[in-house]
């Protein structure tokens, strides 16, 4: 249970960074249920929000993701990249 409690924090800190990041540079709010491109993002601030998941947590994530999955399904993805095994749930 303890690996499992180290690697929690991780998810945690993605699913909190991402809608947040994602808020500020679509200056509309987001949560880890909202989709990027249906909030209104768009390529250039995908890539923007794809180098901040990758200088905070080293993971390179697809834009093609943003697109496709919600911000929490993101978070998911961040976490699997870092090696944190993630529960679907």
């Amino acid at each position: 249970m303890s690996e499992m409690t180290q690697d929690k924090p991780i998810l945690d800190e993605a699913r909190s960074l991402i809608p947040a990041w994602a808020t500020e540079l679509l200056e509309e709010p987001a949560t880890v249920e909202d989709n990027f491109l249906d909030l209104g993002g768009h390529s250039v601030l995908a890539l923007e929000l794809s180098n901040r998941i990758k200088e905070r947590f080293g993971a390179e994530v697809d834009i093609q993701i943003l697109f496709e999955k919600n911000l929490g399904e993101v978070a998911s993805e961040v976490a699997r990249l870092t090696g944190t095994p993630v529960q679907s749930g």
